[in-house]
């Protein structure tokens, strides 16, 4: 890639981060693509959306879980939702971006295909994942479904991309990373 379309791209991430900090309405997501699908999650839990860089693996972890990077000094797992949802896996290419979201005291990283924009609903254009609705589905990573016009956007529930199993495992990996760190700074 050359350095104009780096650092075209480098400013579309720009823009969309800016916007991120400076939007406080209910109901707007930050959407994107998984597969041929568009998703969305919460803008209010996106801290920042970075370039898709190889996170360090960690052996042994839930193969969901790509790895793990650096994001502002703290050191956070990065999902592969190619991998949660049993899609095939394809190349990373240079729209492929990590969405760093908090949860729960958690920070985490996905990799996505694609953002593809901010997206405002009103609370009649969301419907909400029910019973019914899950029985003839897998929804249990869904929220809701936001549509509006020709548009339709599957509304990501961030506490539940990785479950509570998931969750502790990875605690566990990430303390025993740490203490591997400070023996190897020790010597």
């Amino acid at each position: 890639m050359d350095k104009k379309s780096r650092n075209l791209e480098d400013n579309a991430l720009n823009i969309l981060n800016q916007q991120l900090t400076n939007i406080s309405a209910e109901n707007q997501y930050v959407t994107f693509q998984i597969d041929e699908e568009t998703y969305g999650i919460d803008i209010m839990l996106v801290q920042e959306i970075i370039r898709y860089n190889e996170p360090t693996k960690v052996f042994n972890a839930n193969p969901i879980i790509r790895g793990l990077i650096n994001f502002r000094g703290q050191v956070i797992p990065v999902i592969d939702m190619r991998r949660k949802f049993n899609l095939a896996e394809q190349d990373y290419d240079k729209f492929t971006v990590i969405i760093v979201f908090e949860v729960q005291d958690k920070t985490m990283g996905i990799i996505v295909d694609r953002v593809s924009d901010i997206m405002s609903f009103s609370d009649e254009e969301i419907q909400m994942v029910d019973k019914e609705f899950a029985e003839d589905i897998k929804t249990e990573h869904l929220k809701g479904i936001a549509k509006s016009d020709d548009d339709m956007a599957l509304i990501l529930d961030p506490t539940r991309i990785l479950s509570f199993e998931e969750l502790e495992k990875l605690a566990e990996q990430k303390q025993d990373e740490l203490e591997i760190a400070e023996e190897v700074t020790k010597d």
